[in-house]
């Protein structure tokens, strides 16, 4: 097999839309996660930190090891900067590993009050050339988020041609079908603006085709009763291309999915983990297929749209236009096979003779005792368990337990906390 020049790991920089989310991120493997505030982020229905959690957050990233990086990613108006001048005062006790910004604006303020703190340039900023981040590099900015419609090539060549600035790509998540996110299609059609971290996601929406005078005569764009999904993209997934992102001097390998559940964020995590960590003392350009093709199926038990490698490779349609294969136009529903059915959090008894334990629980999907499930892990010791009791939040005995709700559980196996409960999809 072809070697490469062994380079440093890149970081792995995973989602964390809330607070039980940034703890699966950090158990599950992260090197470092990224949050938002309850104002200012791009996510504002990702369950996000108040001021003291922010503090608190960062005062447990830098117990595990992890880097922490803040949102400030907002497109901001004039009378915004009031309130985010006492946002930024109130980080100075304790402030995060970098700010990831977007705004000139807002770039300007933070160098003014928080001159310590690294800036981490948005994907909002659509940077996709290297002149553009050169610019960046001048004005103070430590990295640069690099567009997701660049190819490899045009990766490798920002990272050569500006020394000194790290420079971070998305390899995995939810792609929009505008150019690096900033899209209006959202605020022209419900008044929700994405930019302003409020996107209704029109984008995923079926369309259809209505001719001036026949005003309630709607014709499918594509030979489909449903309509035709023409603005909707699949999702990211450059897993196979680590090898290469990595010769390639990237410094921040980026997870999508600060909306997406706690359970996608495990299993997305976990499987990155392992590939990064097979890269460490390796100059691999490539992953043994039965390898890839386990992660990939892994990776298919998280809900999901169909996934691509999106723009990695250099090469456009005849007219310029990008492949088709990026948009899936039959349906914008994602792609669930298994449910994520509980997660541990809190281990009340273990008992390793008797290969037993309980546990208390949120449940996330229905749950019922007496059935087999599996348990996935940080560790990867998933093994199956047996459910042999529920118990819910006033001590009676329960058949079922319903999603959001609190229930004890007895069960075969030695449970920990954060582990996680699934089943497959049936009928």
């Amino acid at each position: 097999m072809k070697t490469i020049l062994i380079m440093a790991l890149p970081e792995l920089l995973a989602p964390a839309g809330n607070w039980e989310k940034l703890q699966i991120a950090i158990a599950y493997g992260a090197d470092a996660v990224y949050f938002g505030g309850q104002q200012f982020s791009l996510r504002r229905h990702a369950g996000n930190f108040s001021p003291d959690e922010i503090s608190r957050a960062i005062s447990y990233c830098r117990q595990h090891s992890v880097k922490a990086y803040l949102t400030l990613n907002l497109l901001p108006y004039n009378h915004d900067f009031s309130t985010l001048s006492e946002f930024l005062t109130a980080l100075k006790p304790q402030p995060p590993d970098a700010l990831i910004v977007g705004d000139p604006g807002v770039i300007a303020l933070c160098r003014k009050m928080l001159p310590q703190v690294p800036l981490h340039l948005s994907t909002q900023a659509n940077t996709l050339n290297l002149h553009t981040a050169q610019f960046w590099y001048e004005q103070g900015l430590s990295r640069v988020n690099l567009a997701r419609e660049l190819s490899l090539p045009d990766l490798a060549r920002i990272v050569s041609e500006v020394p000194g600035l790290e420079c971070e790509v998305f390899v995995h998540g939810a792609m929009c079908m505008a150019y690096s996110g900033r899209c209006l299609l959202s605020a022209a059609l419900t008044g929700r603006h994405a930019n302003r971290g409020d996107c209704a996601q029109p984008c995923r929406w079926g369309y259809a085709l209505q001719e001036e005078t026949r005003p309630g005569e709607f014709m499918p764009i594509e030979e489909d009763e449903r309509g035709s999904y023409i603005f909707n993209a699949r999702d990211l997934c450059l897993l196979a291309r680590l090898p290469e992102l990595k010769a390639a001097g990237l410094h921040s390998f980026k997870i999508e999915g600060r909306m997406k559940s706690a359970y996608y964020v495990a299993v997305v995590t976990r499987v990155y983990r392992q590939a990064l960590d097979l890269l460490k003392n390796s100059a691999l350009t490539s992953f043994a297929p039965e390898q890839l093709e386990e992660w990939k199926n892994e990776l298919t038990r998280v809900s999901h749209r169909r996934y691509t490698e999106g723009f990695i490779d250099p090469v456009l349609e005849a007219s310029g236009s990008p492949p088709r294969e990026l948009q899936y136009l039959e349906s914008s529903a994602y792609i669930r096979s298994y449910h994520y059915c509980a997660l541990v959090i809190e281990v009340l008894e273990n008992n390793p003779e008797n290969n037993n334990c309980r546990v208390r629980l949120k449940v996330k999907d229905r749950l019922i005792s007496g059935g087999e499930i599996e348990v996935i892990t940080p560790d990867l010791k998933d093994f199956m368990t047996t459910i042999d009791s529920l118990v819910n939040e006033s001590g009676e005995k329960i058949d079922t337990a319903h999603p959001g709700t609190m229930a004890v559980a007895h069960c075969r196996g030695q449970l920990q906390v954060g582990n996680i409960l699934r089943q497959p999809v049936t009928g």
